[in-house]
């Protein structure tokens, strides 16, 4: 094969994974975001938890404070039963008393109720708190993958960098100066080329163009889309498969003295 054909097959191969690297490292900070965003929900769960819990504690404290209000109350209402002068005054206070009594009742029912609903609460909190931890610890991990995943491509890239400027080095001017300006034009400037074709743009070669595209010995370009053609006759439709080795016939095996054919008897005279 043509050296400069050579080198340029293997600078486009070098180009091609040097740009997926770089695409690679580029896209790190939003795949960690990506993955610090699984969090989300799981903090989520834990404030949510944390805030029902303190709902339910300031309601209990509320309603305590109602219940020491109330029950001052009736303790004045009593108070003033002592010294009422008439019986619908008393009526009336101890109305009061049956009225506030039952306000107390209703909200240590409501205090008993935040009880029996905080301890839910808390086993919610624990179970969200012990989801988080083990998402963050799979989130870590992940992150230190992507990170180390980063650091392996930028390694690469410094190691394609320094091969790619030595291949542009070794191949001379003029195909490189073609190379680079197809490069710029179409993303690739080598096409491979097969049952006399450009697998690039599908124009059909020429016959003289295509015999010597064939012995990759020349640097040929497509008259159409202008990249540089290289020949792999073992992709072609018709070529020949190799060569399977024969199988050995086996011998006929030797027949036994009870195989072996005996004379017919002859017919009597």
């Amino acid at each position: 094969m043509n050296p400069d054909l050579a080198r340029l097959i293997e600078l486009e191969k070098a180009e091609r994974e040097i740009a997926r690297l770089s695409e690679e490292v580029a896209a790190l900070p939003k795949r960690v975001a990506a993955i610090e965003a699984k969090l989300a929900d799981h903090k989520a769960a834990v404030e949510k938890a944390k805030a029902d819990i303190k709902s339910n504690e300031a309601t209990r404290r509320k309603l305590e404070a109602e219940i020491q209000s109330f029950q001052q109350k009736i303790i004045k209402y009593r108070e003033q039963s002592s010294s009422v002068k008439t019986n619908d005054e008393y009526r009336a206070l101890m109305h009061e008393i049956e009225f506030t009594e039952k306000q107390v009742s209703a909200a240590e029912d409501k205090i008993l109720e935040l009880m029996i609903a905080l301890e839910a609460q808390e086993k919610a909190l624990k179970a969200a708190e012990a989801d988080l931890k083990v998402e963050a610890a799979e989130v870590e991990r992940e992150k230190s993958e992507a990170h180390t995943r980063t650091a392996e491509d930028e390694k690469l890239l410094t190691q394609l960098g320094t091969k790619r400027n030595e291949l542009r080095a070794q191949v001379s001017d003029s195909p490189l100066a073609h190379y680079d300006r197809v490069m710029r034009q179409r993303k690739s400037a080598i096409a491979e080329a097969r049952i006399q074709k450009c697998l690039a743009c599908f124009v059909m070669i020429r016959p003289q163009t295509w015999e010597d595209i064939k012995t990759n010995e020349q640097i040929v370009s497509c008259s159409s889309c202008g990249r540089i053609f290289y020949y792999d006759p073992a992709n072609e439709p018709n070529a020949p498969l190799p060569e399977q080795p024969r199988k050995k016939s086996k011998a006929p095996a030797a027949k036994t003295e009870t195989e072996s054919e005996t004379p017919e008897p002859t017919p009597a005279q």
